[in-house]
């Protein structure tokens, strides 16, 4: 899928989207289509249904689909924490869900159960849960164990995480309003045009500039894209500067 290159300043958006540290390495692990940063006009900004990691008022958002069976996001782990904890509250995250069919029953079960332990523990709760979940998983589709006599492996990581309240858990993970919730988020990026988990996006709120890029990055590229996407929406006549190592960008689980 080639850019739309939409804003002003086509030429200084080429350069981002081209720009070395940011490239794709055909040999690194696993498959996926991912093809660089791409403009995402599709991705929906940050709303109150999200589960905010930092300042609600941040000028960079990192908005990422993210599946917790998919090994690729294991890969990524707590990075983009790690981005918006280094920012100085310029940076926000949101993750959303989208488990792949193909990762089966383990990663529908994730994924409901992280909303619901948000709706009991908050937005620290929630990545708590992801973040001990994909620790812990063996990936595409083995979960984190299976029940052992009066034993949830889930439900005990649910509890840690701070949705002690197994009932209410229960029952939340098995509602149709929870399973409605989920499906939002998984069209919210069919729309956005997600080719795989994870997919990262970059919003600029500040001028409602969004790209996206299929893969589990590291870090500095998260930095470096957040830094050039800034440069080119504050400076539009300016092509950002290059000269960045070229960082490989493993490939993601795709639909």
């Amino acid at each position: 899928m080639m850019p739309s290159m939409v804003i002003s300043g086509l030429a200084a958006v080429a350069m981002l989207i081209a720009a070395p540290a940011l490239a794709q390495n055909d040999d690194d692990q696993g498959g996926g289509d991912q093809g660089g940063w791409q403009e995402a006009p599709g991705v929906a900004p940050i709303a109150k249904q999200d589960r905010v990691y930092g300042k609600a008022d941040a000028r960079f958002s990192l908005i990422i689909w993210l599946d917790p069976e998919c090994p690729y996001c294991k890969v990524l782990g707590q990075q983009p924490q790690h981005v918006v904890d280094g920012s100085g509250g310029r940076v926000n995250l949101a993750v959303r869900l989208y488990p792949l069919p193909f990762h089966g029953p383990n990663a529908v079960i994730a994924s409901t159960t992280a909303l619901c332990v948000a709706d009991q523990a908050g937005v620290a709760g929630y990545y708590r849960f992801l973040d001990g979940w994909m620790a812990r998983t063996g990936s595409n589709g083995r979960g984190i164990g299976e029940p052992l006599g009066q034993g949830d492996p889930v439900a005990d990581l649910a509890a840690a995480s701070g949705a002690r309240d197994r009932n209410a858990l229960a029952g939340c993970t098995t509602s149709s309003r929870t399973g409605q919730r989920l499906a939002a988020e998984m069209k919210a990026g069919d729309i956005a045009g997600i080719e795989g988990t994870p997919a990262i996006a970059v919003r600029d709120n500040r001028f409602g500039h969004t790209i996206m890029v299929s893969g589990a990055i590291g870090e500095e590229d998260m930095q470096n894209a957040i830094r050039l996407l800034g440069q080119v929406d504050d400076h539009p006549d300016q092509a950002p500067s290059g000269g960045h190592d070229a960082q490989g960008v493993p490939g993601g689980a795709t639909h």
